[in-house]
């Protein structure tokens, strides 16, 4: 009786971190697809001015 219990237990508790391992691996994709998305959003701009002011008046 112990020994089908200890498997019985033993079964839920991998069966818990099997589902867990899933949705971690879903959430590390989604974060991953968020900052891709992210860094091909951002843009930078350059500006050169021709007028150099002087620094102290």
């Amino acid at each position: 009786m112990k020994k089908r219990l200890f498997f019985g237990f033993a079964f839920f508790v991998g069966f818990t971190l099997l589902i867990a391992w899933q949705v971690a691996a879903a959430e590390l994709a989604d974060l991953q697809k968020e900052r891709d998305s992210a860094i091909d959003k951002r843009s930078s701009e350059v500006v050169s001015s021709k007028v150099q002011s002087p620094l102290f008046i």
